[in-house]
């Protein structure tokens, strides 16, 4: 009898396992589908990220109650400096971060943890719980939510890192302006529901963004590899992540000085202004994208054009003091651009560099939370009447300054475009294919240009691949870790190309090519 009763039990669990393990395979066959059918639906797990961004730090639907900003100031604050310590965690520790960041366990527990976070913004306030609850207990649950809610969203983030990053770069502008209008069409919907809808599905955001992270089931575009973590950082990139630091302190500082003190409603439209400004000005970044010829020198007139629109809103208000409505919304549009083409310039570094995805996003959006972090610090102390207004306008002047000198003169147009090296972007357009052709077959024109060059110049089959690695932005001894040879044999073959080139550096070598891009495009 007793034997009959274990067989049963072992019947049973093996009955409950193939269950399970058949629900769990029904699941994962689901996913791989919709990958299949709609392979362009996974980035727009960025755009929920965006969505609550927006939604938690302009106060909307969740704060109708309240009489100032102290709490989205507060909110701000806690969260920024959660994502600031888990960025610096992530990028410090990339080499162990990498083997489970992209898994889909990891992805939902970030946003289950973003979304308790979210919950705790939500309610933990007096004119939610009423007076019963004491006013330390609620500050206390508050504060632990913005802190839930940073952690869970940065990991959401740099889930992002290898999917971008492994995009051709105005392939991955072309879906980082998709996800900001994904982004404001959550927002305008949301606020035509009623408010208990629109609350419960901004908690839900996180939930929804780990969910469309997690369609992505095959390595189509090289995650895995950009997600290796040896890259050496040049000091160029260092450069740059000081001047991401200046502009976003910038920024943060003029939304601050404009919005402080002031009630929620306020910021509330300047944000509906602001985004309906972006939808036009997104719809034209995407076209110029498709109808562009793929030039780096794209991504350093961005950057400077939002750095100089940052300069011009710091004039005005230090000058001539326009606390308006206008100077919030442009403040806000000018942030979501400068953030895109941010993003955008880190997502190009991973892709020509093919390694560090996680180290690099990581501490390029560590400097933008950072300079965000120090100007929030620097607008509570005005707003407690530690800084007089005469004070902080001189303030705001001399960050104006140091943001046109870093624009002229330190991390200006040429130094971009020295870090943003030419890379073949070739079967961009295939990418997203949902066949799942390897795009890297498709011979891009970059290379196309670079073969033509080499057979005009006469060189050898070998000179001809070190000069595609040259091209590429490798360095002699990428080149010759790829080729397996010596560095020296590598350094030979670079001065034979030079002299038959007639060129004498890598940047007079990149320019011959995009000669022959132009003439050929």
């Amino acid at each position: 009898m007793a034997i009959c009763e274990q067989d049963d039990a072992a019947r049973n669990q093996r009955v409950q396992e193939k269950t399970t393990a058949s629900a769990s395979e029904r699941f994962s066959n689901a996913l791989a589908s919709i990958d299949r059918q709609a392979p362009s639906l996974t980035y727009l797990g960025l755009g929920c990220w965006i969505a609550w961004n927006t939604i938690a730090f302009s106060g909307s639907f969740w704060l109708h109650e309240t009489d100032n900003s102290n709490i989205t100031e507060n909110l701000m604050l806690v969260h920024l400096l959660a994502c600031f310590i888990t960025l610096l965690l992530v990028a410090l520790f990339a080499d162990r971060f990498s083997k489970w960041v992209a898994k889909n366990r990891t992805t939902f527990i970030g946003g289950l943890v973003a979304a308790v976070g979210t919950f705790l913004i939500c309610n933990a306030r007096n004119d939610v719980m009423g007076t019963a609850v004491p006013h330390f207990a609620l500050t206390v649950l508050f504060n632990s939510g913005c802190a839930l809610a940073g952690i869970g969203t940065t990991m959401l983030f740099v889930r992002a890192a290898s999917l971008f990053g492994a995009l051709p770069p105005h392939r991955a502008l072309y879906r980082l302006a998709g996800c900001t209008l994904f982004s404001i069409a959550i927002y305008f919907v949301l606020n035509g529901c009623p408010q208990p809808i629109a609350v419960a599905a901004f908690i839900a955001l996180p939930l929804m963004g780990a969910l469309l992270f997690c369609i992505r089931r095959k390595d189509l575009r090289g995650e895995k590899q950009v997600l290796a973590t040896p890259v050496k950082l040049t000091q160029r990139f260092w450069v740059l992540l000081a001047s991401i630091g200046l502009c976003s302190t910038a920024l943060e500082l003029i939304r601050a000085y404009v919005l402080i003190s002031v009630p929620p409603t306020f910021a509330i439209g300047a944000n509906v202004v602001s985004q309906l400004i972006e939808v036009p000005l997104m719809i034209a970044i995407m076209a110029a994208v498709l109808l562009a010829k793929s030039r780096r020198d794209g991504f350093a007139k961005m950057y400077s054009v939002a750095a100089c629109a940052l300069t011009v809103l710091i004039v005005c208000i230090a000058m001539f003091s326009l606390n308006t409505p206008a100077v919030a919304s442009g403040a806000w549009v000018v942030c979501t651009c400068y953030n895109m083409v941010v993003w955008a310039m880190l997502y190009y570094l991973v892709y020509q560099w093919r390694h560090g995805a996680l180290r690099i996003v990581a501490f390029g959006n560590a400097a933008l939370s950072g300079g965000t972090l120090v100007a929030s610090l620097l607008a509570m102390a005005y707003q407690a009447s530690h800084i007089s207004e005469s004070v902080m306008k001189v303030i705001i002047a001399l960050i104006g300054v140091a943001v046109l000198i870093d624009v002229l003169f330190v991390f200006s147009e040429k130094q971009i475009n020295g870090m943003l090296l030419p890379v073949d972007e070739g079967g961009a357009d295939s990418a997203d294919d949902a066949s799942g052709v390897d795009a890297a077959r498709q011979p891009g024109r970059w290379k196309l240009a670079c073969e033509e060059v080499a057979r005009a110049a006469g060189l050898s089959a070998r000179e001809t691949e070190v000069f595609l690695g040259l091209a590429r932005g490798r360095t002699a001894q990428e080149i010759a870790d790829r080729e397996v040879v010596s560095i020296y044999t590598i350094r030979a073959h670079t001065r034979s190309i030079y002299a038959k080139l007639d060129v004498h550096s890598k940047k007079e070598l990149t320019a011959l090519v995009q000669k022959q891009v132009d003439q050929a495009g």
